[in-house]
């Protein structure tokens, strides 16, 4: 061999070793970017549980409003109660199909069917002459949401924990 072949070697060799450098460096930038996605979805889903936390408490202050003060009071707790089914749906969007089905599952727990629960408020046969009936049922699908944000708040703080 010559000095030139031996010098394409060299170069062979340093090539490959950047390619190396280059494809492993792609890999973490890859897994650093999921990472972020996931959190960044288990957020928003975060978020949006606390938004329906906030409606249902704004669905207890209409119960307790006798007077309209010019609210039409089942219109407003259809407009809630489709708010709260728009947020559901982001949750199980922003989601993985795992988190999603433990959800899903919570949502249809033993004591309450949520998401039929939700849709009484939207067509209007959770109201009595007008007015939100809080109940069991109520206050039981109040504690699945609950239970649901401290299941995502959860499954942040392990992904935090994760990614040290």
């Amino acid at each position: 061999m010559n000095w030139w072949d031996y010098t394409l070697n060299i170069i062979g060799v340093i090539c490959t070793a950047l390619s190396l450098a280059g494809a492993y460096k792609s890999v973490v930038y890859y897994k650093k970017s999921r990472y972020l996605t996931m959190y960044a979805n288990a957020s928003l889903a975060y978020i949006e549980s606390q938004k329906i936390q906030a409606l249902l408490i704004e669905m207890v202050k209409l119960s307790t409003s006798r007077k309209t003060r010019g609210v039409n009071i089942p219109a407003q707790v259809a407009d809630n109660g489709s708010q709260i089914r728009d947020s559901i749906n982001k949750i199980r969007d922003s989601l993985s199909a795992e988190d999603s089905k433990d959800i899903s599952d919570m949502l249809k727990s033993q004591k309450i069917h949520v998401e039929k629960y939700i849709d009484s408020f939207i067509s209007g046969t959770a109201l009595v002459d007008g007015i939100v009936i809080i109940d069991d049922n109520f206050y039981s699908c109040q504690q699945v949401f609950t239970d649901m944000q401290l299941l995502l708040k959860r499954k942040m703080e392990a992904m935090e924990e994760k990614n040290k």
